[in-house]
């Protein structure tokens, strides 16, 4: 019988686990070895069924000499991944298996992985995405009103699509625009930059700019893809781009391009309310996915909480 183990990061067969992440029916960019290498700088350790038939990602960290498991930026959900149908029991034993030694828990499940058990609690997240199974004018016809007007009036201003090749700009836009909102946002910006990089090589992200007729930088974006998912994971509008509406041109141009096929594009959140409106805005759908969060904490740090 196939047993649930403890490894950790230094013994995990890397080749064996990326063949699960990739076999799985709900796999996700996230999960593989280069993304969690990257992103979690290598803390990470992992539940393993058998010959890697299912295995769950433990990315930790420690504090004040205790252990915990977190979720990284830039990787939306985790979780349990198996190579054939998920089951509800079988995320119950992975659960169950999680050591002790982590003492808190915050992590993300994915969006095939329910899960309900007393004493954890659960928090309903939401991301939006867009089945990119139609044709384009059917994704155009469901763009609300200000959506086609900010389209319009880019159209008008004229503008071009560029491919780069490195996702360098769309890191400095991103970290330009939003690197506030994070701690270490220069360290953050080398982990993300390096993962892209490495997700270009393996033909698993794109780079997509806009520009204006005049050559000018408007908006430039990064794009994970993996398992027929698109991922918007970092884009950001120019202080130009940002008067033109530039970030609904870039999705709107990466929308035409993969329209037509067996795609899904995810925004990848959010539940900020002014960020799920302008995803809204393209006529996506909402989609929920769990976060799980666990105190097993000693009591002394139980206070310092309080």
């Amino acid at each position: 019988m196939n047993k649930i183990q403890y490894i950790k990061h230094n013994k995990i067969d890397k080749h064996r686990w990326d063949n699960c992440i990739k076999n799985s029916p709900n796999g996700l960019i996230y999960a593989y070895s280069f993304f969690l290498d990257t992103m979690a700088e290598e803390r990470w350790d992992a539940l393993v069924l058998g010959d890697y038939q299912a295995v769950f990602p433990l990315v930790w960290n420690r504090k004040y000499g205790l252990k915990y498991l977190y979720q990284p930026y830039f990787c939306q959900q985790l979780g349990l991944f198996e190579t054939e149908n998920l089951s509800e029991e079988l995320l119950h034993d992975f659960i169950r298996k999680i050591p002790r030694s982590f003492v808190y828990w915050d992590f993300h499940l994915n969006y095939k992985n329910n899960f309900f058990s007393p004493g954890i609690q659960f928090i309903n997240r939401t991301s939006f995405t867009i089945d990119l199974n139609q044709d384009y004018l059917s994704i155009y016809d469901r763009f609300n009103s200000d959506a086609k007007k900010n389209l319009a009036k880019a159209a008008l201003a004229g503008y071009q699509l560029v491919k780069p090749t490195s996702a360098e700009s769309a890191a400095d836009c991103f970290f330009e625009a939003y690197g506030i909102w994070y701690s270490q946002p220069e360290k953050l910006k080398r982990r993300i930059l390096k993962c892209a990089t490495i997700a270009i090589q393996n033909k698993m992200g794109f780079c997509r700019e806009i520009h204006g007729k005049d050559g000018q930088l408007w908006c430039s974006g990064f794009f994970f893809i993996s398992h027929n998912r698109i991922h918007y994971a970092m884009a950001a509008p120019t202080e130009l781009g940002k008067k033109i509406g530039a970030t609904h041109v870039l999705i709107d141009e990466v929308l035409k391009e993969f329209s037509n096929s067996d795609m899904t594009f995810d925004f990848e959140g959010s539940d900020l309310k002014n960020v799920a409106y302008f995803y809204s805005k393209f006529g996506s759908v909402k989609k929920h996915y769990l976060e799980i969060i666990h105190n097993r904490l000693p009591w002394w740090m139980q206070l310092l909480k309080k």
